[in-house]
């Protein structure tokens, strides 16, 4: 294996380790918070980085055993409905908090899929890359919008 597959091997393995950091952190976050919104929303953002987390393993081990990029083709994690009656947003001051983690933890996920974007020269690689990355984005959407409707 060459450097440049070592090195995107590497970035690979702190890309999965990022995903486990955050999965734990989101679980934890909804353990903590007694608002059914909150735990809604930390339930889905750890469903679906652990889903990251599997496909970045499947693709690490592809990689290094016959290095070959593996398809992507999105998460398969639907955000549930609120439930009936209940409130949009109500964080407390503790789940304020675990949003603002939250959103700094989004934007060094997507930063991080982005420099793994610059360095693949495979364009399966590149479009799995830019799915992840994208679903990165829309997390720290929707939790960017739940911490601002708390500053209202």
């Amino acid at each position: 294996m060459n450097e440049h597959g070592k090195e995107m091997l590497d970035a690979i393995m702190r890309a999965m380790e990022i995903e486990k950091e955050t999965f734990d952190f989101y679980t934890r976050a909804e353990h903590k918070t007694f608002n059914p919104e909150g735990k809604r929303i930390f339930r889905w953002l750890a469903r679906t980085e652990e889903q990251h987390y599997l496909k970045l393993n499947e693709l690490y081990q592809s990689l290094h055993e016959g290095g070959r990029w593996v398809f992507y083709g999105g998460s398969t994690v639907s955000l549930d409905p609120a439930g009936p009656g209940e409130k949009q947003v109500a964080f407390d001051t503790d789940d304020r908090q675990a949003l603002e983690i939250a959103m700094e933890i989004e934007k060094k996920g997507i930063a991080h899929f982005e420099e793994l974007m610059e360095k693949a020269t495979d364009p399966q690689g590149k479009s799995m890359l830019r799915a992840l990355r994208d679903e990165e984005a829309e997390h720290l959407r929707i939790v960017t919008e739940k911490y601002n409707a708390l500053q209202r």
